[in-house]
């Protein structure tokens, strides 16, 4: 997306900005998440190698310029996004025992899953701060209130989908519905607040608290209310999301894992990816006796191939992406922005990566 390239380098201002970066050649903390961040190496030393998508700031941005807000707006907001999304992959790695991201090796292969844990933790904390620099871009405190309000009920959401996730591994009940659940809240939660959030940025003030829809009763923001835009800017990221982590899962079959950029071992996992929860459907016998080595994952995978699981697969994403786009139909963006949406979704379903 050409816009990417514009703002990018203004959200890892923002981020730098925000974290204690290390001093070369010492080991601290702040080394470890700004490794993990790309900013230095793994002797603290400066380093340019961060290689992130940056999807969710990127719409965060996005959405709220197509909707006639102020993009340098978003900035802050497009940081809390991006350090909330890699907050969550330090403890991914750690939970499927992931040893390589962007290809490079992962916090917890590098230092161990205490310290790991600690680099988390802390990076979280950066994300909640980020938030609060939005009061420097004068958006007022009331919707301030209301962004920080989202973005944590989205935490909790990963959280229970990611709980989801885990609990899976040794059931062999997980039906497509179950799956589609589990990955509402892993990932596509984080996208649909990223163009929420982007949204309410492009909101004029009102005295109530704007908010996007799936958040619980007990877990609104007192004053918080619904809004049109707001919710179908929702729709829009959630439905993305989806696509996006469906098309993931495929990759982490028939990924080549030197483009993706990390270990592509769900089957080896016996992960309750798509693939895998479609290939249960039909056998539940290989589950016995896992893939251990190449050759027994390349027969697996042409089993799964013969039995058309890649186009079930494909299928399953493609609805999504349609979804994505009615809403992006509904939304009133301005044609530039639309076009770059477009892109996007056309980018999620043929990405290598």
């Amino acid at each position: 997306m050409n816009i990417l390239d514009e703002y990018r380098p203004k959200v890892e201002n923002e981020l730098k900005l925000l974290l204690t970066m290390p001093r070369g050649g010492d080991f601290d903390l702040n080394t470890m998440y700004c490794y993990h961040m790309g900013f230095c190496d793994r002797e603290g030393n400066p380093s340019n190698s961060s290689k992130g998508k940056y999807l969710r700031p990127l719409f965060c941005i996005a959405m709220c310029a197509g909707l006639g807000g102020d993009p340098e707006q978003a900035i802050a907001a497009a940081a809390a996004l991006e350090l909330t999304h890699r907050t969550s992959l330090i403890f991914d790695d750690i939970q499927d025992k992931g040893k390589e991201r962007n290809n490079q090796p992962t916090v917890w292969a590098t230092w161990g899953a205490d310290q790991a844990i600690n680099a988390g933790l802390a990076l979280s904390c950066y994300a909640r701060l980020a938030v609060h620099r939005l009061t420097l871009r004068n958006v007022p405190n009331a919707k301030v209130l209301g962004i920080q309000s989202v973005l944590e009920n989205a935490v909790i959401d990963l959280c229970q989908g990611q709980f989801m996730d885990i609990s899976f591994v040794d059931s062999l009940s997980v039906g497509v519905e179950d799956y589609l659940r589990m990955v509402r809240g892993k990932t596509a939660t984080l996208f649909a607040t990223s163009c929420a959030v982007g949204a309410m940025l492009a909101t004029p003030e009102q005295n109530e608290i704007l908010a996007p829809p799936g958040i619980p009763e007990g877990r609104k923001f007192r004053y918080m209310r619904s809004d049109p835009t707001i919710s179908t800017a929702w729709e829009f990221g959630l439905n993305t999301g989806m696509a996006f982590q469906i098309h993931d899962d495929y990759l982490g079959v028939w990924g080549n894992e030197a483009v993706v950029g990390k270990t592509a071992n769900d089957l080896v996992e016996k992960k309750r990816s798509l693939p895998l929860v479609l290939a249960l459907q039909i056998d539940r016998g290989w589950l016995k006796h896992s893939p251990a080595n190449e050759n027994e994952v390349r027969i697996l995978k042409g089993w799964m191939e013969e039995k058309g699981i890649p186009e079930q697969v494909n299928k399953v994403e493609r609805r999504f992406i349609k979804h994505a786009r009615e809403n992006l139909k509904a939304l009133s963006l301005g044609q530039e922005w639309q076009d770059q949406f477009e892109e996007v979704l056309s980018f999620l379903s043929e990405r290598k990566i």
